[in-house]
């Protein structure tokens, strides 16, 4: 079923050319259009809903075959669809439209209507050029030469498209190798037995391969997946400043071609703000958030990705009104939950965090709304199943939030029971060198209720572990930039500042 949803919720959000098509792709008053219609109403989202939206009793519908029936019809009317309408790049608009009319094209030439498709692969072969689409490009220079040998023998036709062929050829070897080192470099991030050394030094023996390659030919996949091999070269380095060049010098590069060029300059402007947010330069990145925003459509995935690190860049560097007004303006976002499990789950995180902020006084009271008054810890734990299970990523800023929340509101005997709690998960999953900052902010959370609460004796117990804290600053860590909501070093200080002077004697065993 999940096949169908995602091409019913295509069809339902990309154009056609024709207003009405759809009664020619599904016929009215039928079984076909009663499924469709269940399924983009979200009425139907599994095989059993199917069976209960036609009645278990109802032997005469094949459910199965009712299924391949309407995806085989939604499959049929994809060229149908209207994407020059859609909100892509000009690049993207024309990958479409391009292998559209090969289709076409090819199908002329299997029906033997030759002219009308060479003069359309003629045509279409100065879009591919322009576009930089080097298969297809290959592939329409193939079919012309063997027409323009066999068929037609036209010597001068034949030797410009031998030519162009192996020009062609050439450049779509480098953008293979670019992209099969891309491939095998990312797929180490998956493996948990690749170091970060290995990763690095695999990334500089790529690189080190396509360089000439870059020199030689200004080809788009070739730039993209070179670039962004470098790019992991001195990411893995926690070099921001470096980063943040080679970022500037992409988004020149693919400025500079002659047509949008979409994705690149969204992978390169979201970097970019990465390392502002590790730079903690606020100014900038807020400002280049707000030229790069064109570029990611509002409500899709990347869109809320961008909102996350606009989030952390504020939290980052104690703006922290702005960071609730940007939460309040994408969480009341239209159809916001209903985006993958990955984006809500974050913003409830995020929302905690906010919620601590509000609950310490760090956000004025007059711009908060009635909704944030109503924030539930109980609830927000039950909202976040997802990432409570990854256990060296966010489950970490998850199990810190409660404690936080223990604090201040000063239920100390719950926070001696949390923190219990969180020592044996420290020992557990907290040893690796990329979570290092994580398992020292931890063991001075540990030191709270040993020391009773008392804001002096805290501060004596934790000072060992503040110091190593502070020995690896954040932009040197090497975990990911989204556990820490806030920077650990102003947390603490909220924390310390939110303890009485005064010992605290538990009530519960």
């Amino acid at each position: 079923m999940r096949d169908l949803i995602e091409l019913t919720n295509l069809l339902n959000t990309t154009k056609m050319k024709g207003d009405g098509m759809m009664k020619y792709i599904i016929e009215p008053n039928t079984k076909m259009e009663r499924l469709y219609e269940a399924i983009i109403s979200k009425q139907v989202k599994s095989d059993e809903d199917a069976k209960t939206l036609f009645g278990d009793g109802d032997e005469s519908t094949n459910i199965a075959g009712l299924k391949n029936k309407l995806k085989e019809r939604l499959l049929d009317s994809i060229f149908l669809l209207d994407f020059k309408e859609a909100n892509f790049s000009s690049r993207q608009k024309a990958f479409y439209e391009c292998y559209k009319k090969w289709s076409v094209a090819m199908t002329l030439l299997t029906r033997n209507a030759k002219i009308t498709g060479i003069d359309l692969l003629e045509r279409l072969l100065r879009h591919s050029e322009k576009f930089e689409f080097t298969e297809l490009t290959l592939d329409i220079l193939r079919v012309l030469k063997l027409q323009y040998s066999v068929v037609d023998g036209d010597f001068e036709k034949y030797k410009d498209a031998k030519e162009k062929y192996f020009k062609y050829e050439r450049i779509w070897m480098m953008e293979s190798k670019a992209e099969n080192h891309y491939s095998e470099l990312m797929i180490q991030f998956t493996n948990s037995k690749s170091t970060k050394t290995e990763v690095t030094d695999l990334a500089k023996e790529y690189y080190a391969e396509l360089e000439g390659f870059m020199q030689e030919c200004t080809s788009f996949k070739l730039h993209l997946f070179g670039r962004m091999i470098q790019l992991t070269i001195f990411n893995s380095a926690n070099d921001y400043h470096q980063t943040a060049k080679l970022c500037e010098d992409a988004i020149a590069f693919f400025d500079k071609k002659n047509y949008d060029s979409g994705l690149p300059l969204q992978v390169f402007y979201y970097n970019l703000v990465v390392c502002y947010l590790q730079l903690r330069e606020f100014e900038k990145g807020q400002e280049l958030i707000g030229r790069c925003e064109y570029f990611f459509t509002e409500g899709t995935f990347n869109w809320y990705k961008l909102q996350e690190l606009f989030f952390l860049l504020a939290m980052h560097s104690g703006h922290y009104t702005e960071a609730y007004q940007l939460f309040e303006r994408v969480s009341e976002f239209p159809r916001f939950n209903e985006q993958a499990h990955q984006i809500v789950e974050m913003w409830k995180i995020y929302e905690a965090y906010v919620q601590f902020l509000i609950r310490i006084g760090e956000i004025p009271a007059e711009v908060i709304s009635e909704k944030a008054k109503k924030f539930r810890v109980g609830k927000f734990l039950n909202e976040v199943n997802e990432y409570v299970k990854d256990k060296r990523g966010m489950n970490i800023s998850v199990l810190i939030a409660q404690i936080l929340f223990n604090i201040a509101d000063r239920d100390y005997d719950e926070a001696i029971e949390r923190i219990d709690a969180i020592e044996k998960y420290r020992s557990r999953h907290l040893k690796e060198e990329d979570t290092f900052r994580s398992n020292c902010f931890i063991k001075m959370l540990l030191q709270i209720p040993l020391a009773t609460f008392h804001r002096e004796a805290v501060l004596r117990k934790v000072d060992k572990y503040h110091k190593n804290l502070l020995s690896v600053p954040l932009e040197s860590a090497t975990q990911m930039h989204e556990v820490e909501i806030i920077p650990y070093e102003p947390l603490w200080a909220m924390i310390i500042k939110s303890l009485e002077l005064k010992i605290y004697k538990p009530k519960k065993k």
